[in-house]
């Protein structure tokens, strides 16, 4: 390794010559890796700091990938010591190993930005690499992508404050897991809902059910980033009725455990038409903010089920954003949307 006293600015050809002439320049995963770790990083990130700093980071995020268990993420949050760590910053250091999946470095910084803090010297590569039984790592280079995420905050003064920042990255790693393993379920629950609606008992004439129908459709095409998924039965509930949440039936983010879901009122269901007849679409925004991909309240798309008596007693409630091609769109070219973009065009 560079001594630290060493303060020639680093590049990635000269930090790569320097990894082979010394002690870790005989291991070929570690070069693979080192490769990788420094090609993805930015000339005025390196240049910022010394070569031998860069050296010890690198070597640090390698000793973290060494083991990991299926399925599981390795997060490391710290204060780097100089003479614990070969480096050190006033800012708080956050490690993490991971599979790759969509939204992982969006979801991170999010949290941070959500919680007020700046990022700095965020590096990502994405190794192939090959792991054991165990989950030792056997080799660099072949094997599923890994994400290693290295990034820096505003300092975290205590013990506690760097478990409470490791807790909530893993919240995060959790979040985007969950919505990643379940997106094609929660598209596919969409789609067959779409199959469905034909068949179905609702209280519309047969263009409206088409534009729910095509509506839904559109949403799966690539137009809505499916985050949640559940189901709730309608049950009375002393004078009136509110909607509780059907076991088993949660995807991603709504995978979760139902006794934190407190039933609530069906008078919701209800103050989208006048009359009090509820519409079998709910569009609209939750009071929950995104964790996964990107800042912002998420969007919720709601289909109701109906008894043979027109009476509804289940939701279907979809959440999620949706995309920025979505937010591209005219309003008269998606369905439903251009229903009520004409009502209200009419009565302006």
């Amino acid at each position: 390794m560079l001594k630290a006293a060493e303060a020639t600015p680093a590049n990635p050809t000269d930090l790569l010559a320097a990894i082979k002439r010394g002690p870790m320049g005989k291991d070929a995963d570690y070069r693979r890796y080192a490769e990788r770790l420094f090609d993805r990083v930015s000339g005025d990130d390196l240049a910022a700091r010394a070569p031998a700093d860069w050296l010890a980071i690198a070597q640090g995020l390698y000793a973290l990938m060494q083991t990991r268990k299926a399925g599981t993420p390795v997060v490391r949050v710290f204060n780097p010591d100089q003479a614990k760590d070969g480096w050190s910053t006033p800012h708080t250091a956050i490690q993490v190993v991971n599979d790759d999946m969509p939204f992982l470095v969006d979801s991170v910084t999010l949290a941070m930005a959500q919680a007020g803090l700046d990022v700095y010297n965020l590096m990502h590569p994405v190794p192939s690499v090959s792991r054991d039984g165990r989950g030792r790592m056997t080799g660099v280079g072949e094997g599923r992508p890994e994400s290693i995420i290295h990034l820096e905050i505003h300092r975290q003064g205590d013990a506690a404050s760097l478990k409470q920042m490791q807790a909530k990255v893993m919240s995060v790693l959790s979040d985007v897991r969950a919505s990643v393993e379940d997106w094609p379920a929660m598209r596919n629950k969409m789609v067959q809902t779409a199959d469905e609606l034909p068949t179905r008992n609702l209280p519309v004439d047969a263009h409206q059910r088409d534009e729910i129908e095509a509506f839904l459709r559109w949403a799966a095409d690539d137009h809505f980033t499916f985050l949640g998924y559940r189901e709730y039965k309608v049950v009375k509930q002393g004078k009136g009725e509110v909607l509780v949440a059907m076991d088993g039936s949660g995807l991603g983010l709504l995978r979760g455990d139902l006794r934190a879901t407190a039933p609530r009122s069906t008078v919701a269901l209800a103050a989208n038409q006048p009359g009090g007849a509820s519409e079998p679409l709910i569009l609209t925004k939750t009071n929950s903010r995104a964790t996964v991909h990107r800042s912002g309240y998420m969007d919720y798309i709601g289909v109701l089920v109906y008894d043979a008596n027109g009476k509804a007693v289940v939701e279907q409630r979809f959440l999620g954003l949706y995309t920025s091609s979505a937010y591209n769109r005219r309003p008269w070219d998606i369905p439903v949307v251009r229903q009520r973009y004409e009502y209200v065009m009419q009565r302006s």
